[in-house]
């Protein structure tokens, strides 16, 4: 979910293309006035291009479909990001597609031209090192660098991890573009920033949804590395007297009441709308709803912030926060 700036029509400006979370690939025109609204990129058949997730607008829910599968794929994949190049330099911006779901690689070929895009209908398997590309962690991002300065686009790849749970987050990979430029063929990943096991006292690295980008920062020749991601940590607990631990009983029993309630007002509101098969019915109904309980939620709310800060300072919790990583290129 992250934009690339490229001439995608080959008319001399730069455009947007960028893989979102509704599942599909957009871009948006350069002209000399700005960027044109984003449109989907469509395959030949007129279709967006997508894995096999995405939001259906017409029935507005999620829906899943095959039809752009290639042969033998074992979905299901959710496409989150993007990257044009000319993959078989033949002179047109091809695709890779990132899978936000299980972790895949897939080529999207342009079968049109540089100045008229018109993708396959169906995806490819992307191959590295002889087998199927598939992410440990799943895809973030997907960006394309000449890291190893021998004229080729290699493949980097920021992956998700465990974005919510104690579970093992991101890293950065990168595949060596070990063909040509007519002919893109990927090796071995190397590990650029390694798989975050998190457990930490303080934030002091990227551990999930890891975004990266490359440029030399620092002027010494070399590509350094910048990630944007969320840090998981957990702060040391102080040490507690006996009233101070009680105090910690306390407080996580009258948190817990207060959660009940704001749990009720989710089922009651979920029961409301129960059996409304009318997605813009539903809408409606669920927002006419939600906004009749708003004071109740407030209340809740109020009733909650100091009592969660109480507690915060004597049973520190899990925590997590975004930050920007700065990663120097120390190679000689």
């Amino acid at each position: 979910m992250s934009p690339q700036f490229v001439d995608f029509d080959a008319d001399g400006r730069l455009d947007i293309v960028v893989g979102t979370y509704d599942g599909s690939v957009h871009w948006s025109r350069g002209s000399a006035a700005g960027w044109s609204e984003p449109v989907h990129v469509l395959d030949l058949a007129g279709e967006p291009l997508l894995i096999s997730a995405f939001w259906n607008e017409t029935s507005k829910k999620w829906d899943d479909t095959n039809r752009c599968a290639p042969p033998g794929w074992q979905g299901p994949g959710h496409l989150t990001s993007a990257v044009a190049f000319d993959w078989d330099g033949d002179g047109d911006l091809d695709l890779l597609l990132g899978d936000h779901k299980r972790g895949h690689v897939l080529l999207r070929c342009n079968e049109g031209s540089a100045k008229e895009p018109r993708f396959a209908v169906r995806n490819e398997v992307v191959h590295a090192d002889g087998a199927p590309l598939v992410v440990p962690g799943t895809v973030a991002t997907l960006r394309l660098v000449d890291w190893n300065g021998d004229g080729l686009l290699d493949l980097a790849i920021g992956t998700m991890g465990d974005a919510l749970g104690e579970g093992p987050g991101g890293a950065v990979l990168v595949h060596p573009n070990v063909g040509s430029r007519t002919a893109t063929r990927y090796g071995a990943a190397l590990t650029l920033v390694p798989t975050s096991q998190k457990g930490w006292s303080a934030p002091v690295r990227p551990d999930s949804g890891l975004y990266m980008d490359f440029a030399d920062a620092d002027g010494d020749g070399d590509l350094d590395l910048v990630v944007g991601g969320y840090s998981h940590w957990r702060p040391v607990a102080p040490a507690l007297d006996e009233a101070q631990r009680a105090r910690v009983e306390v407080l996580r029993r009258e948190l817990e009441v207060l959660e009940q309630q704001e749990r009720q007002l989710r089922e009651e509101l979920s029961a409301a709308v129960a059996g409304i098969e009318d997605q813009e019915l539903l809408s409606k109904k669920y927002s006419e709803l939600y906004k009749a309980q708003s004071a109740q939620r407030e209340a809740l709310d109020q009733q909650q912030e100091p009592l969660q800060s109480e507690l915060e300072k004597l049973a520190p919790g899990a925590r997590r926060a975004p930050f920007v990583w700065f990663y120097e290129n120390v190679a000689r």
